[in-house]
């Protein structure tokens, strides 16, 4: 195993495979705390969490493996020997704080309130500065998305301030 000095971009990937391979460990560790009714089959409750964790934790130390021997990823959209570009924090920023808004506002103002600010806010992290359209766009898909779920497929979704309005 020939190990190269570690690039920026191979920091990145290296950061990417580590976490994969926690994530098995975690499904390892987490599926043996697993509680199993007597009278299980060969085949458990663990067995599929357990494939799952083998199957990540190979995956991410393969890809340890490849970067630490400098076979980096390309990136879509670009070539081999491109330079890399660092990401943009500021963008990524934005896209934590409109998910992170729909998950609190999911239960308090509802799926429509929070799917509306958290489509907006996509929109508003990837450079749309078409402040009333993206709204608009991000209103009727919420709207949309919320009566094909609550009447077509019979699924409640959080109604939130429209309790009462939508008929629940």
């Amino acid at each position: 195993m020939i190990l190269q000095k570690i690039s920026k971009q191979g920091k990145g990937e290296l950061a990417f495979a580590g976490s994969l391979f926690l994530l098995g460990m975690f499904v390892a560790w987490d599926t043996s705390k697993m509680v199993i009714p007597q009278g299980s089959s060969i085949v458990s409750p663990q067995t599929f969490p357990y494939m799952v964790a083998a199957f990540t934790s190979l995956v991410g130390l393969v890809l340890i493996s490849d970067v630490l021997r400098g076979r980096l990823g390309t990136p879509d959209g670009s070539e081999p020997g491109d330079p890399f570009i660092a990401p943009s924090y500021k963008t990524m920023a934005i896209l934590m704080a409109a998910i992170g808004l729909h998950v609190i506002l999911l239960e308090i103002a509802g799926y429509v309130v929070s799917a509306t600010i958290c489509f907006w806010g996509v929109s508003f992290a990837f450079g749309s500065r078409k402040y009333l359209k993206d709204f608009g766009i991000s209103l009727i898909f919420a709207l949309t998305v919320y009566f094909s779920f609550t009447k077509g497929l019979n699924i409640n979704l959080p109604a939130g301030f429209f309790e009462g309005v939508v008929g629940k």
